[in-house]
């Protein structure tokens, strides 16, 4: 057995432990080489080989107890009752998943507008950059929007680079944000002067 099907998952408790757990389960039901019982259908009875059913049953069943044994107690009686490990994969997507939400996404994900970067070093201003993409990738926004609007929130230093280097008639780009803004904290900026603004930097004199 490989050491990637030997490492730990974290067992799932509740909606904030769900996105590592589905990815860490992932990876190890891949692993081992089962996880084509979560996305494909039980062979149909006519026309299948009993070496294909069974195969199938095997998987499942494995499939099925390392999702079992990945549960709190508090879960486990909740999605025991699923028959297949797709049954248990879809009921549990259906309950901590964002999959799926059509029209409401928007309003259930509403967060990437109402985003606003809080002020702090270089590392942290990287690290809310990286945040706000993941927003806007959750509203199914194209790259373009997404470095438009945190253009109009980011600190006045990178959103002035970011202008100053893109041509005329341009779409900005997250690619162009991530470029200038990791320039700008290389340079070992401090907060002080990155989140200064243009009207505080002519007031002091600074253009």
């Amino acid at each position: 057995m490989t050491t990637s099907a030997v490492l730990p998952i974290k067992q799932l408790d509740g909606r904030g432990g769900y996105l590592r757990w589905k990815e860490t389960l992932l990876l190890r039901v891949h692993t081992l080489g089962v996880a084509g019982v979560l996305f494909e259908d039980r062979p149909a009875a006519a026309g299948c080989d009993e070496a294909a059913s069974k195969k199938w049953a095997h998987d499942d069943a494995v499939c099925r107890g390392h999702i079992l044994a990945t549960l709190s107690d508090r879960l486990l009686p909740d999605y025991a009752r699923f028959a297949t490990a797709a049954d248990q994969w879809r009921a549990l997507a259906r309950t901590y998943g964002d999959d799926g939400l059509g029209v409401f996404r928007r309003d259930w994900q509403g967060k990437f507008y109402g985003f606003e970067f809080e002020q702090g070093t270089g590392d942290i201003l990287l690290e809310q950059i990286a945040h706000a993409e993941a927003l806007g990738a959750a509203e199914e926004l194209s790259d373009a929007t997404v470095a438009a609007v945190l253009c109009r929130k980011l600190p006045d230093m990178v959103s002035g680079g970011i202008f100053h280097v893109i041509e005329p008639y341009v779409e900005v780009s997250m690619s162009l944000v991530w470029e200038v803004a990791r320039h700008i904290v290389a340079t070992g900026i401090g907060p002080g002067l990155l989140w200064q603004t243009k009207a505080s930097r002519n007031r002091r004199g600074r253009f």
